[in-house]
Order: C-alpha cells, then structure tokens, then sequence
C-alpha cells in the first residue's frame, strides 16, 4: 500500500480487507519512531476493523517505541483492535518486562493475529503467544 523508507527502518502500511497491517523492519528508536508512528497514522485514516503492527523483522525496540505503541492504542476506535507481532527477545521481551503486553496483545506471526481478529474469516479466538 505504502511504503515509508528511510535509513534504519523501512515502514511499509497494507490493507488486508478491513485489516491494516503495518510493517516494520529494522530499529525503532528516537531517530526512527515517528516513521512508525506515521505508518500507524495511516493505517488508522483507512478506518480498519483491526491494525496489526509486525515487529517481527525489527532489530531493536527502544523504550520510545512502545510509546508509539501505546499511543496507537489509545487511538483506535470504534470497536478496532490493535494487535502487535512481536516474538524474540528484541521485541518480545522489552514489552513483556515492561508489561505492554497485559494492554496490547502479543502474537508470534502475522497469521495468528489475523486469525485472533473478531469477524474474519480466519480462526476466531486466537489466544495471544
């Protein structure tokens, strides 16, 4: 859909039905947060059901983004869910010690969190990895 780049991180927004998946690869830091806070900015004016943000290619998660994280849960409205990927120890385990994932649902691949979304197609009920 849309494809933010910029040296470090690479942001890239696409629509699945009503679901927008917004991808991250490489670190997400004070330098490169805004540009995934701006993917999730445009998954959100599409007005999807759910929007699911893959960390799974990022390398680094600092504190500044799990803010955008939590901001982007504030934000979605409407009955929208905000679901992450996240699994391995430079996503997955800053937000479990911080306790992010008691607010924002973790899931190991994409896959289960579409499946986990209410109203689709995939497998309801997904329980969070």
């Amino acid at each position: 859909m849309n494809e933010i780049n910029l040296p470090g991180l690479v942001v890239d927004v696409e629509l699945r039905d009503s679901i927008a998946v917004v991808t991250a690869d490489g670190e997400v830091d004070l330098a490169t947060a805004a540009f995934l806070s701006d993917g999730i900015e445009q998954a959100l004016s599409k007005s999807p059901s759910a929007v699911i943000v893959d960390l799974s290619s990022v390398t680094f998660l600092a504190s500044v983004g799990m803010s955008v994280l939590i901001t982007a849960r504030r934000k979605v409205s409407n009955g929208a869910h905000l679901l992450v990927v996240a699994d391995g120890p430079y996503t997955r385990r800053p937000m479990e010690l911080v306790g992010l994932d008691a607010t924002i649902p973790l899931y190991t691949d994409v896959a289960s969190a579409l499946a986990a979304v209410p109203g689709t197609s995939a497998i309801e009920g997904a329980e969070p990895a």
